[in-house]
């Protein structure tokens, strides 16, 4: 996996020379829907690479703004998957043995009590991270046409 960090270009910082102008609030706005715009992009992204069975975990990637940390700084979004299970999906999982050469216990859907030797694992089907590989640099672009927008919106 490559760095997870984004060069800034020229326009970039060009942007943000004019958005220096702006007063602080309004700063903040136009720097948050720029980079929430970024953000949306690796969601849509991942929505695609989701694995779908019932759709669920695929409609629970969302964006959403990390908790205020000094360290993180402001303007930090997150594509959160709100599933229980997203971790098992996005990372794999091992074979299951029970221990000491005992069965596996398991409660089948209608109550029945099933006892299995071993569990076959899950492959790692990383689409969260390959949306974010897939789309790092489409993300300053989205952010760069977000924040002129912005600033155009708010200069006027």
């Amino acid at each position: 996996m490559s760095s997870n960090k984004i060069n800034i270009s020229i326009d970039t910082k060009k942007l943000l020379e004019a958005l220096r102008k702006m007063p602080d609030k309004i700063q903040d706005k136009v720097i948050r829907a720029g980079v929430r715009k970024g953000a949306n992009s690796i969601k849509r992204e991942a929505k695609t690479n989701a694995p779908v069975d019932s759709g669920l975990m695929k409609n629970s990637i969302k964006v959403k703004p990390a908790r205020r940390s000094s360290k993180a700084g402001k303007f930090v979004m997150i594509v959160n998957v709100a599933s229980n299970a997203h971790h098992l999906v996005e990372l794999g999982t091992e074979d299951r043995e029970g221990k000491n050469g005992k069965k596996l216990k398991f409660q089948s859907a209608n109550g029945n009590t099933i006892y299995i030797k071993k569990v076959a694992g899950i492959k790692a089907n990383p689409f969260l991270g390959k949306a974010y590989e897939s789309k790092k640099d489409e993300i300053i672009s989205e952010f760069n046409k977000e924040l002129q927008k912005q600033i155009n919106k708010f200069s006027n």
